[in-house]
């Protein structure tokens, strides 16, 4: 294989590198984004917590009822005990009793639409916890193909790799250096096929006299107009 055909193939073997670089800069962004997952773990905390401050307000309710329940209890024992004969006495007993019943009957009442709202808060949480259980698992499946394909990915650069430094190996030092230069200033497209007699990159016809000498691929050709190394 003369010189300028090793050229396309490191060239080929390069740009091929270059796209697996491109794949693994987007392969490693997919696993960076936790966006998803974080926003569904963000829901099922906010509807957990809505559900624990609602069971929390509930739970001060019921000691708030049950304390009323002792208190009327008490004052219900006093005012049907026949002890009490005071007739002022007896009035403001049964108007604690009137208050307390009262007082009662709404906390009980808060306590039933407290129920409702928990009961509410509860499916809502258990959805969101099915959905973000759902977007885990989503996102663990995506996470293991991504990183089977990064393990491909480093299998194929290790062959690449191979390859390369043996065709690397078979090219003159100025070769190299002219075939690495043009890589960096050409957007890693050092090497232009010829497609008839004009460059392939740029479109620009080739002269006849320079022609000949790319097919015998025994030196550096370059188009004139964009500068890349010729190959037939």
């Amino acid at each position: 294989m003369n010189q300028i055909s090793l050229l396309v193939e490191l060239q080929n073997l390069d740009m091929k590198s270059d796209e697996n670089a491109s794949a693994r800069v987007l392969l490693e962004k997919k696993l960076a984004d936790t966006a998803g997952l974080d926003a569904a773990h963000a829901a099922l905390e906010r509807a957990d917590k809505q559900a624990h401050d609602l069971k929390a307000q509930l739970r001060a309710l019921e000691l708030e009822t049950n304390g009323l329940a002792e208190k009327l209890k008490t004052v219900n024992e006093r005012l049907y005990s026949g002890r009490i004969t005071n007739a002022k006495e007896l009035a403001g007993l049964n108007q604690d009793e009137k208050m307390l019943a009262r007082r009662k009957s709404e906390l009980e009442d808060q306590e039933l639409a407290l129920m409702e709202q928990i009961e509410n808060a509860d499916n809502a949480a258990r959805d969101q916890r099915g959905l973000y259980e759902k977007i885990a698992a989503d996102t663990n499946a995506r996470n293991k193909k991504e990183h089977a394909q990064l393990d491909a990915l480093d299998a194929a650069d290790a062959e690449l790799a191979r390859k390369r430094d043996s065709i690397r190996a078979q090219l003159s030092l100025e070769t190299l250096r002219v075939y690495d230069e043009l890589r960096q200033t050409k957007k890693g497209r050092a090497v232009a096929m010829m497609k008839g007699s004009s460059c392939a990159t740029c479109g620009y016809e080739v002269p006849s006299g320079l022609i000949s000498r790319v097919r015998a691929g025994t030196e550096l050709v370059f188009c004139s107009n964009c500068q890349r190394i010729l190959a037939s």
